[in-house]
């Protein structure tokens, strides 16, 4: 678990009830802080915010390329020390793209309100279970100049940093292990802190890999305050080839997908209403795409790279009938959008909905006058009733994107006859 803490005032304008879901999804929040209900919105939708956050790249950018080129540099003369351990530095892969690009940047704000890794690199490592090899690494990386950044973690129970027996804040290293077999007694050669490393299982599509930041030694500022550098190790070239197939036609479809207005969780919608049949039909189209593109596409790559003989090399492909079910689902969702919002709309203008929100938003908590006159509650109904119609509009484009994108993927991995 990451936690990176966005300054408050960002979100002074805005009334977010915070409440674990899935990766990709946030809470829905208004350009006023009026409402507060269950449905799907981006991270950041004020334009000004995105504007300037559109900026702030801009101007960083030089420095991103510098920072990137003396990390890869870093990087590079490190795994040539561990070659001997299974270690490989992809030269031609990893000069494409050594800083993320702005346009992947701003989306990540938009769906997850930060973005750190905008420096990274890549690294070939087959036996991701052998520890001692990474503290090898890690050994490599130091000489270069170059730690394990540190995290503080938020308790969700107390809302504040985790604390040691001590009462000091604890610091855990910014890596995360996506594998089997590895667990915290199998990094104990690592030290303590290491041990505290997140560790979770491969995803569904069988994706599994390390992911870590490093930050500058030499850099003397606070570890907060310093320039992260991400490195994932995979498998080798044929899973990266297969990490980046799965991105353009699996999770780029999903997540414009999970970009319309609506909260994805099923159990947050009336049984048979238009949204929850919606979040179904999403979360089944995720689910086909991962069983038939992603999950032989990752399976038949970590063959190839670890060269496993007699492996049978399964079919990346989709037939007709699921190619068709999966488009149904998605007529599905179109069809339901304006129902969604017509329930919507009926829930949320009620009086009682109107006042309980206006009573729950943070400029209702500061005020004095706790008095809700008439005309606050028409004010109040008019602002929502103007972005769920915005909200509409634009879910009805989206879902126009999201068709195209479905029909490019299954396209290219419909069994042709």
């Amino acid at each position: 678990m990451r936690i990176t803490p966005i300054s408050q005032n960002l979100y002074t304008s805005f009334n977010i009830q915070n409440k674990k879901t899935q990766s990709l999804k946030s809470q829905p929040q208004l350009s006023c802080d009026t409402v507060s209900f269950r449905a799907r919105a981006p991270k950041f939708e004020n334009s000004f915010f995105m504007d300037a956050l559109s900026r702030g790249y801009d101007s960083i950018e030089p420095e991103l390329i510098i920072t990137a080129k003396k990390f890869h540099a870093s990087l590079q003369r490190a795994i040539d020390k561990v070659k001997a351990y299974g270690f490989e530095y992809d030269v031609e892969y990893n000069s494409k793209c050594p800083i993320k690009h702005k346009n992947s940047v701003m989306d990540k704000y938009e769906r997850q309100g930060s973005a750190q890794d905008m420096i990274r690199g890549t690294v070939y490592w087959q036996d991701q279970q052998d520890v001692l090899s990474f503290k090898k690494f890690l050994e490599a990386m130091k000489e270069e100049g170059w730690i394990l950044a540190r995290l503080r973690k938020i308790d969700p129970e107390t809302g504040k940093f985790i604390k040691g027996k001590n009462g000091q804040i604890l610091r855990y290293p910014d890596l995360e292990i996506r594998q089997n077999g590895v667990t915290e007694e199998s990094l104990a050669p690592l030290g303590e802190f290491i041990q505290r490393a997140e560790i979770s299982r491969p995803r569904a599509s069988t994706y599994a890999d390390w992911q870590m930041r490093f930050v500058s030694s030499n850099n003397k500022a606070k570890m907060e305050d310093r320039r992260e550098c991400e490195v994932i190790f995979l498998y080798g070239k044929n899973y990266k080839d297969a990490k980046e197939l799965e991105h353009k036609y699996v999770y780029e479809p999903v997540r414009e997908l999970k970009k319309i207005h609506v909260d994805m969780d099923i159990e947050h919608h009336p049984k048979g209403s238009a949204g929850a049949t919606i979040a179904s039909s999403c979360k089944e189209i995720q689910k086909r795409l991962v069983q038939f593109i992603s999950q032989p596409l990752f399976v038949n790559a970590f063959n190839a790279d670890l060269k496993i003989k007699d492996a049978v090399k399964l079919p990346v492909e989709i037939s007709k009938a699921y190619s068709q079910l999966i488009t149904n689902y998605a007529n599905t969702i179109k069809r339901l959008i304006p129902t969604y919002y017509r329930e919507l709309n009926t829930e949320l203008l009620k009086d009682e909905r109107i006042i309980e929100s206006i009573k729950s938003s943070p400029s209702f908590q500061i005020r004095q006058d706790k008095i809700i006159d008439e005309k606050e509650i028409r004010d109040t109904k008019k602002a929502i009733k103007g972005r769920i119609s915005d909200w509409k509009e634009e879910d009805a484009e989206r879902i126009k994107k999201v068709m195209e994108n479905l029909k490019i993927t299954l396209n290219k991995f419909v069994v042709k006859e």
